[in-house]
């Protein structure tokens, strides 16, 4: 079932329902209406036939039965009994013979006072009237059947009915028109257009339509995820060129190291130097996919709010220590650039773990890259934002290669004769981005590096 068959579906239920409960609702407010009316006539003829009978002297039995039955108010089969207190029936507007006395139902006037009840056999509706005359109670029934009002229910009836048949007919096609021409027409395109886009062409957009609020959002939205998705796939495709490339020349040597010491025999001493060699080049690929397996394990990574608040400058001590540990000759100095105004400034949600790799990053290239192996950090804290500095003095990057730097594989030249893969400052911004914080490079000056990590 499509949309416009669905919607014009609902619609129509929904319009059923309203019809529904307004007509039930107008039949039985009338039908409430016309009995009350009914029963105010019947008690105006019941007492308007006691006046007549105790106030007119000249009035007899037989003459009051005819002005009953003569009267302009006269009802449809109407009967008017009046009884006496000793509950004998002193008047009746029908002959005698045909009156059946119920006495359980004089008894049960005479107690309430008034009554109405409907005989639901024969639709007769009857009031009874309890009147004092002269300090006797005498009991009068007034009894008819509302031969007219019961038509005009039935008339109200069928126009109800009719008009919900026609209201709900007219919705449904109100209703599937609208959806065909002002949704069902332009969604319709959308998806045509949409059809037409193929994994291997993402730069195909859709039509954004014109003063069409919802479609025109949903439209843009799309265009918007297939920028975003043709970003991913080109950076995706960049990536496996770039990783084949790197994992193809360690295993390219191994191979052409292994087929040379095979093809012919030599001393102890070289198969030494080319076992040497082969375990320098599978140590560069361990390091390698190691560097691509933190890559891919921190592209979807989040923080929980269960992850404890650390000091960024004891991640960035300890980091200092290890580091000094592992390459001696590495010169590290720390220093703020004012004092903190309170304990918290330097407090960030994170995995002391990940930041300790981001700064080991950061602090491995400055020092690699500079002209001395030495670096600087500096921790800025102000306003609630906190910022780290790492700063070195060699050779700069130029403004092409600085916006290449997080791009995975790629290297400046002043990486040239360095070992390394480039994965390194791509991993440190992607855990960074975990924290919620950013990275960027900066040329403060001549030979003067620096990275800036902003926590906010």
């Amino acid at each position: 079932m499509n949309l416009r068959i669905r919607f014009a579906f609902w619609f129509a239920a929904f319009v059923a329902i309203v019809l529904s409960v307004t007509f039930t609702l107008i039949y039985a407010q009338s039908a409430e209406f016309r009995e009350a009316e009914f029963f105010e006539r019947l008690e105006q003829k019941a007492r308007t036939t006691q006046r007549m009978w105790f106030d007119v002297q000249e009035i007899d039995s037989a003459l009051l039965k005819i002005i009953d039955r003569n009267t302009l108010t006269s009802l449809f089969s109407e009967r008017v009994l009046m009884f006496d207190k000793d509950n004998r029936l002193i008047y009746s507007s029908i002959d005698d013979d045909s009156v059946r006395i119920d006495f359980d139902l004089l008894q049960k006037i005479r107690q309430e006072k008034e009554i109405n009840y409907t005989d639901l056999n024969t639709n007769y509706e009857t009031t009874g009237l309890v009147i004092e005359v002269n300090g006797h109670e005498n009991v009068v029934m007034a009894s008819a059947h509302d031969l007219y009002g019961f038509r005009k229910l039935a008339n109200l009836f069928n126009i109800l009915v009719f008009t919900w048949v026609m209201g709900l007919g007219l919705s449904v096609l109100f209703a599937y028109f609208y959806v065909r021409n002002i949704i069902g027409r332009p969604l319709g395109n959308l998806t045509n257009q949409i059809a037409k886009i193929v994994e291997h062409d993402l730069t195909t957009r859709i039509e954004v339509p014109v003063n069409q609020n919802e479609l025109s959002i949903l439209a843009k939205n799309f265009n918007d995820l297939l920028e975003r998705l043709e970003q991913a796939f080109e950076a995706q495709h960049s990536f496996v060129q770039y990783a084949s490339h790197e994992l193809r020349t360690p295993l390219a040597n191994m191979l052409s190291e292994t087929e040379n010491t095979l093809s012919k025999d030599r001393s102890p001493e070289l198969y030494r130097q080319t076992l040497n060699s082969l375990r320098e080049e599978q140590s560069r690929l361990v390091e390698m996919t190691n560097s691509l397996l933190l890559l891919s394990r921190y592209k979807t990574a989040r923080l929980s709010d269960s992850t404890p608040l650390i000091r960024i400058d004891e991640v960035l001590y300890n980091t200092m220590e290890d580091l000094k540990v592992s390459i001696p000759e590495y010169k590290i100095v720390l220093g703020f650039a004012g004092i903190p105004e309170n304990d918290t400034d330097l407090l960030v949600q994170g995995n002391e773990a990940l930041l300790r790799t981001t700064f080991r990053n950061l602090l491995e290239n400055a020092c690699r890259y500079s002209f001395n192996q030495d670096a600087q950090i500096l921790i800025k804290s102000s306003r609630g934002q906190l910022e780290v500095y790492f700063d070195n003095h060699g050779p700069t990057l130029s403004e092409v290669e600085s916006n290449r730097l997080f791009t995975p594989f790629f290297r400046g030249e002043n990486a040239a004769g360095k070992r390394g893969y480039g994965l390194g400052l791509v991993i440190a911004q992607r855990i960074l981005g975990i924290h919620g914080a950013r990275i960027e490079y900066q040329n403060p000056g001549p030979n003067q590096n620096r990275f800036v990590v902003r926590f906010t």
